[in-house]
């Protein structure tokens, strides 16, 4: 039997606060599947009602600090049910949650806590509070680190987390609040400067929710596969609030190193994840096949026939011929359901957001007939603002506007928003806020974009433009993405500005870049020697050929160490900062030009 509930109508997520979600949830499933994650070697599934047990006993431990309504709470945890279970607790005592990266850098962390002005925290182990070193010291405002494992330390804030012995219920209607409150503080990623709070209200956390989840209905006949950290807006609203309105179960895969065994295991029918994974995923997918003639082939071909089926459908082209007909039903459709398989065989629809998808992977999970919807979204609007269905998708497009909300373009081209999930604003911030909505109170995305056919087509991110010395206007989100799609590349930064043509900082994937130039003869005594970079850029070039020749790369910066969260140049989300970038660079950098 297919359940759908009243909680997931679109109506009903305006006149509730998220607590009040979870408890109509809990109230018509008690004993549906909630979450599923991997405990002491086995896979453990929770109930709602089981959920709730320990969302009242977390909720008792709140009402016992003496916090005050609109208080903050830093959540300093990995995915999990405890992260759902604090976060529904905290916002039933009517405080404001405040989700952090784990993986993020500790300046960032603790700029965080302390802009927020968290008063408590909640983590999982000494080990990882402590990992945030004397950064510590700055968060004033903190009163106590909750320590959800159990630990008793006897240095600092950092204490056990209170284990009242009975959960506190329900007291009157009203003391979840108005759907109007603040519900959380997300923080941007900061890829110019230092991440600003984004006030996001109940109402447009559960409408955008709400809304993605009528566009592409989901029920209790889905397993959703969480993989990106709760901390991000496009995990927290589309893999945590939308499944729970839909009574859709939940489960956390253990690591990204083991994701495709959690795949085979668990058998997802949905996932959310940014671009990169799907590009991991296709280069995969295509490096095993190179290992035979045969395989690269028939690989090759299936792509070929699987594209030409589906531009009959998105572009009305005519048919394949009558052998590649033949091809797909003996060969092609084999070769695309072991694809398929490879996410776990039950994969309905899988949801892209975050960052531009290359062209090759969108290209590649098309011929597969793999639903690989393209959304577009921005934490400031809750964060979806378009999206995709599996009956309606583009490869070229990030989809519609979702209902209920408005699209404009203005000037320069850029996209403005007018939404019931848009943001309150930005935390004790009142020039960026009124720096990001026009006279009219639409929201400045910063991304160009065209309206085609009512289709949203996104061209970047407006900051970005590099204008050159000629006077062109280059944007390095395609060529970045094109760039990235190399297997040799595993990072990259696209620069120029104010220069006469453009160049790039790449960090090659050391294993494949040695055997590259040991295949070319080339001495790798010296990355940066002109040979090396002279080849490697003609290399690259291969995959820029719908780049304009302008905006052509031309001289490169190679780098063999990775950007980590902890360099300070790239976002929680793996978004290059460029000025950071260009700073740590700027010798050799400048060196190209000369």
């Amino acid at each position: 039997m297919l359940e759908r509930s009243p909680t997931s109508g679109v109506g009903d997520a305006l006149c509730q606060t998220i607590p009040e979600a979870f408890e109509a949830r809990v109230s018509d499933t008690p004993d549906s599947p909630a979450y599923i994650q991997f405990v002491n070697g086995a896979w453990q599934t929770l109930t709602w009602r089981m959920v709730k047990e320990r969302v009242d006993k977390r909720r008792a431990a709140f009402a016992q600090t003496g916090l005050r309504s609109g208080d903050r709470i830093g959540i300093f945890l990995p995915n999990g049910v405890e992260w759902i279970v604090t976060d529904l607790a905290a916002m039933s005592e009517r405080l404001v949650t405040v989700p952090v990266y784990t993986r993020d850098s500790a300046a960032n962390i603790c700029h965080v806590l302390n802009d927020s002005g968290a008063a408590l925290c909640v983590t999982d182990s000494i080990d990882r509070w402590e990992g945030l070193g004397p950064d510590r010291k700055s968060l004033h405002e903190l009163s106590h680190v909750w320590l959800l494992n159990g630990e008793q330390p006897s240095r600092g804030r950092a204490i056990a987390c209170p284990d009242p012995a009975k959960g506190r219920h329900q007291q009157d209607p009203g003391e979840f609040g108005s759907p109007n409150d603040l519900a959380t503080l997300i923080y941007t990623s900061g890829t110019t400067g230092a991440p600003k709070g984004v006030m996001l209200a109940h109402k447009a956390l559960l409408w955008n929710a709400a809304t993605v989840g009528k566009i592409n209905p989901i029920s209790n006949k889905d397993l959703f596969l969480s993989v990106l950290p709760l901390a991000h807006a496009f995990e927290r609203t589309l893999g945590y609030i939308c499944p729970m309105l839909a009574n859709s179960p939940v489960a956390f895969t253990r690591s990204i190193q083991e994701l495709a065994q959690d795949m085979e295991t668990l058998h997802p029918t949905v996932m959310l994840a940014v671009p990169r994974l799907f590009e991991r995923f296709h280069d995969k997918v295509i490096s095993e096949a190179e290992s035979s003639l045969i395989a690269r082939k028939l690989l090759a071909w299936t792509e070929a026939i699987g594209w030409h089926r589906r531009q009959v459908i998105e572009k009305n082209l005519p048919p394949p011929s009558t052998m590649a007909k033949l091809y797909w039903s003996l060969i092609g459709k084999r070769v695309a359901r072991r694809v398929h398989a490879a996410f776990g065989g039950q994969i309905r629809m899988l949801i892209c957001g975050g960052a531009h998808l290359s062209a090759d992977t969108s290209r590649f999970f098309a011929a597969m007939e793999i639903p690989l919807l393209q959304g577009y979204g921005l934490t400031e609007a809750g964060p979806a603002v378009t999206g995709s269905t599996i009956e309606d998708r583009r490869c070229d497009s990030v989809g519609f506007t979702l209902p209920g909300s408005e699209l404009r373009i203005g000037d320069r081209q850029e996209l403005l928003i007018r939404s019931p999930s848009a943001m309150i604003g930005y935390w004790n911030n009142p020039d960026a806020t009124n720096a990001a909505f026009d006279q009219d109170h639409w929201l400045r995305t910063g991304d160009a974009a065209e309206i085609i056919d009512e289709r949203v087509y996104i061209n970047g991110r407006i900051k970005d433009i590099l204008v050159l010395s000629t006077g062109e206007n280059v944007n390095p989100t395609p060529i970045e993405t094109a760039l990235a799609a190399n297997p040799l590349v595993d990072q990259v930064c696209v620069l120029g500005d104010g220069k006469p043509w453009c160049s790039a900082v790449v960090v090659v994937n050391v294993p494949k870049f040695q055997a590259w130039c040991r295949g070319l003869d080339i001495s790798l005594a010296d990355p940066m020697s002109e040979q090396v970079r002279r080849k490697l850029v003609k290399f690259l070039a291969i995959g820029l050929e719908d780049i304009p020749p302008f905006a052509r790369i031309r001289d490169i910066v190679i780098e063999t160490e990775p950007w980590g969260l902890e360099s300070g140049l790239i976002t929680p989300t793996l978004k290059p900062k460029r000025p950071q970038i260009l700073a740590r660079y700027e010798r050799a950098f400048t060196k190209l030009y000369h």
